[in-house]
């Protein structure tokens, strides 16, 4: 792939975020439009008093009141939180099934596998979300979660949630929510 046409894909990516956040924010209240302003930081010049448009930060896309990064790299489960928990997000927590498909969307389409913030490294068996609430509904696999006391962390594919060694290098998604 040409360095042009990644540019160029690129650049059609932002346009579609920034399209998708403008219809996300039309008729939020100005309170809730400060705070997405002051965690997405001032990237451009826009003025949020005239038109309402908000910045995205670098590699971040907004869905459903929450920025979320797909990282590039690779990384094991626990550098990949400490990467997200830096820049003031943690590892995404999938609350559903639309948030799933948008998740699945993004991350899946080069068919790599990725962390996400669930994991049973405390209690075997028992899944916890990395905010600290249990897992209500999953999206596993079919004969999944299958590790035991080997494979506590969980990476999300295409065909659903893996539970997988901890240690190693995967690519990550980040969450970063607003409300």
């Amino acid at each position: 792939m040409s360095v042009k046409y990644r540019v160029k894909e690129q650049r059609r990516a932002e346009r579609l975020n920034t399209r998708v956040l403008k219809s996300e924010i039309q008729g939020m209240p100005r309170k809730k439009m400060e705070m997405i302003y002051e965690n997405v930081g001032d990237r451009t010049k826009t003025n949020i008093n005239t038109n309402r448009q908000l910045p995205l930060q670098d590699g971040w896309t907004y869905y459903q009141s929450s920025f979320y990064f797909i990282s590039t790299e690779k990384k094991s489960w626990t550098d990949s939180r400490r990467y997200c928990r830096e820049r003031g997000a943690d590892l995404i927590i999938i609350n559903n099934k639309e948030e799933q498909g948008f998740i699945k969307q993004i991350t899946c389409e080069n068919q790599l596998w990725h962390w996400i913030g669930l994991t049973d490294i405390d209690v075997e068996g028992r899944w916890k979300w990395v905010d600290g609430s249990t897992l209500n509904t999953g999206f596993w696999r079919s004969r999944e979660p299958n590790g035991g006391r080997d494979e506590n962390c969980v990476e999300t594919h295409s065909s659903g949630w893996n539970d997988f060694y901890c240690n190693k290098a995967l690519k990550w998604s980040c969450e970063k929510k607003l409300f």
